[in-house]
């Protein structure tokens, strides 16, 4: 079980020897640590199987033609970098139901214009299993159509563990790496968007795959969730590269509201930039294989009876808490070491398997407990026990009516046990061994429990009353500490009241492209504690970000006045102060054929003078603070509040004056009317013969009513 590590190229390919030793066999007795070292020696020509899973939505079309021009020249230069290389493709797009879809029959048949048609929405398809033959990578690549669906993010975490757990229908194999590369230009939906489609199974994590490698049960069940799609990583061994673009890289990189870093949240992942076409996705897979072939990650799997304590990678120039080492190159030895220990015996033979990431090794550690005592009856002390007891496996048996660690506490003398009491009583407390024990012949012998050690003369001492971080005393759980009566004594490394500060100072140096100073920690701009940068102040105002990369905006205000007096000639400096106190600022006001010099540091001021805005950028160079201007300010102009009122005013008079002309406009139409209509009538009259109805005449006649002659 402890065969030694293969030289680099003399072994047969995948089967070199990386870790050692292989098998270890160990009794360990409760409450006794053992001490565990392992090394591994990098190896060369270890297999590779890389499946590319492409995002075949309208919007990576461009990325399509980029790699079926790319397809052979992928193939080739995997093959320079290990001679055991299998290639495979896949592609997906998104679930087949609303909202994800246009449910219409025609854009079903057609997702995309009829002018530019392309193949139904499919959620995945296995195009092509791992295979070595190049030629059929650049087929398959060749023979796929991309397609459309409606919403932004993509069902790529379908995709991915489909991949993943089809193990058989992918074609992974056991004895090599699992290269997984997503490419992508969008998001992704994760559990619980499903519901939006009426879909509310939850994903099991099994495989789906029918004979023509086409999902078929997309619309059956949810998205699965990121940690359920994590565990299926790391049980699977699977080492995912993500190819994505700009617009969405920190989508994958950045912790944002709902989930963790995705890339911390998976083992040995690296996260690419993809150009907008992928057209460089063969460097950016050749970086991401190097990064992870130099990364060393050892995952410990214990049964919960056993403890795995101070874990410490020893790599070439370092050594650091974790297991984990980077930058280790063809060749290199790194080692490792931590510590079992159990609490309490085990009833029966347990394994603790220990395997390094990405590499089908494993260490098999077979632990059994050692509880039997061992030993046979030796001499005994000088004391023979007082004579009431038996020296039996290293301490005294007493008889009845005796106790004490040489049986020479006699339980009747009264006197003596009340002498007993008081030496055992705290003077601090004033209670008998602080009731965290029992006084035995004046000394506090303390309980002991399966979590908790109590000790100390008067049982005042408890291992568990320490300062805790993240609900570990001491941080202990890591093995950066330990409690000793109330005080935690820190390991080489650590520091703080809980041992939760780190004295390592390697997150603190900003190793980008554009760090300022990747030399010194924080930039140059702030000390490290604890791991973290605590960035200086600057005028009042601190630096910031990560790094205390950017500087304070109080430091726009420092050059505000030399820039607007060189720029402009305004602000508090007049010519003469301009020249004296600017002297080494050179300004320039730029144009539409400058070119611009892409300094860091970024101002937005106003002319007070008049009001206007303008925007600076500056950096200093070898002492001299050298300014880009532009060439023109922004002004916003204001109206005069007098003109105001007297349009309001104007409007109002003249909103009457046109009421009352048009009530007399109209008055004047009604009365021309009225006016005609009498002088019609006058001008044809209808004269009438009648008597004056107040006329009398002169005369009257009476009629006799008793006269009845003619």
């Amino acid at each position: 079980g402890n065969k030694p590590h293969s030289n680099v190229g003399e072994s047969a390919v995948g089967k070199a020897t990386q870790i050692r030793p292989q098998i270890i066999n160990s009794r360990i007795r409760p409450g006794d640590p053992l001490n565990i070292e392992l090394s591994f020696k990098q190896a060369e020509d270890y297999p590779v199987d890389l499946y590319y899973l492409l995002d075949l939505s309208k919007s990576m079309e461009n990325d399509l033609n980029s790699l079926r021009a790319l397809g052979r020249e992928l193939g080739t230069s995997m093959q320079n970098i290990t001679r055991d290389f299998r290639l495979g493709f896949g592609s997906f797009i998104d679930k087949t139901v609303m909202p994800y879809i246009s449910t219409v029959p025609a854009k079903i048949r057609n997702p995309c214009n009829d002018k530019a048609p392309c193949v139904p929405t499919y959620s995945f398809h296995n195009d092509l299993p791992l295979t070595p033959e190049i030629d059929a990578f650049v087929n398959s690549v060749n023979n796929v159509t991309h397609s459309s669906n409606l919403d932004n993010p993509e069902g790529g975490l379908d995709a991915m563990m489909q991949a993943i757990v089809c193990k058989e229908k992918i074609n992974w194999r056991k004895d090599a790496t699992h290269l997984l590369v997503y490419s992508t230009d969008a998001s992704f939906h994760y559990a619980g968007d499903g519901k939006l489609g009426g879909i509310v199974l939850p994903n099991d994590g099994n495989c789906y795959l029918d004979d023509n490698g086409h999902y078929y049960n997309a619309n059956a069940m949810d998205y699965p969730s990121i940690g359920h799609l994590v565990r299926k990583i790391t049980s699977h061994n699977i080492q995912p590269i993500f190819a994505v673009t700009t617009s969405v890289i920190q989508t994958y990189t950045v912790d944002i509201a709902f989930i963790q870093n995705l890339q911390k949240m998976i083992p040995k992942s690296v996260v690419g930039e993809l150009s907008g076409d992928s057209s460089n996705i063969i460097q950016l897979i050749q970086n991401a294989y190097n990064d992870l072939k130099g990364q060393v990650l050892l995952e410990i799997r214990a049964p919960p009876e056993v403890t795995v304590s101070s874990q410490t990678a020893h790599c070439q120039n370092q050594t650091i808490p974790g297991m984990q080492c980077e930058g280790v190159k063809l060749g290199d030895i790194v080692n490792f070491t931590f510590t079992l220990s159990t609490e309490k015996c085990l009833k029966s033979p347990v394994q603790v398997l220990v395997s390094p990431y990405g590499y089908n090794e494993v260490v098999t550690i077979n632990v059994e407990s050692h509880c039997d005592c061992q030993c046979e009856e030796t001499q005994a002390p000088t004391t023979n026990c007082s004579g009431h007891g038996v020296y039996e496996c290293g301490s005294c048996v007493c008889e009845t009516g005796f106790t004490g660690l040489d049986c020479s506490c006699d339980q009747k003398d009264v006197l003596g046990i009340e002498s007993y009491l008081a030496n055992c009583t705290d003077p601090a407390t004033g209670v008998v061994c602080n009731s965290g024990g029992e006084c035995q012949c004046g000394s506090c012998i303390c309980k002991q429990y399966a979590n908790k050690k109590i000790d100390g003369k008067y049982c005042e001492c408890d291992n568990t009353t320490c300062d805790r971080a993240g609900a570990r005393v001491c941080n202990g759980h890591l093995g950066f500490g330990k409690c000793n009566c109330g005080v935690c004594e820190c390991q080489n490394g650590w520091k703080g009241k809980a041992c939760d500060c780190t004295l390592d100072q390697t997150e603190c140096y900003d190793l980008s492209p554009d760090a300022v100073d990747s030399s010194k920690p924080c930039n140059g701009n702030g000390e490290c504690e604890c791991g973290q940068c605590v960035c200086n102040s600057r005028g009042g105002a601190k630096f910031r970000g990560q790094y205390c990369k950017t500087k304070p905006l109080v430091i726009c205000d420092i050059h505000k006045d030399c820039i607007q007096c060189k720029a402009w000639k305004t602000g508090n400096y007049n010519t003469t102060e301009c020249e004296k106190q600017c002297t080494k600022y050179n300004v320039t006001k730029m144009s539409k054929e400058y070119q611009y010099s892409g300094y860091t540091n970024e101002c937005r001021f106003t002319d007070l003078t008049d009001d206007c805005n303008y925007q600076a950028t500056f950096e200093e160079i070898d002492g001299i603070i050298m300014v880009e201007v532009e060439p023109d300010k922004t002004c916003t102009t204001y109206a005069n509040p007098v003109y105001i009122i007297i349009g309001i005013i104007a409007a109002i008079v003249g909103i009457g004056l046109a009421i009352l002309l048009i009530w007399k406009l109209l008055t004047s139409i009604k009365d021309a009317r009225e006016y005609k209509n009498f002088q019609k009538e006058s001008q044809n009259p209808k004269w009438q013969g009648g008597e004056n109805p107040i006329f009398k005449k002169a005369t009257s006649t009476f009629k006799n009513p008793m006269y009845s002659g003619g």
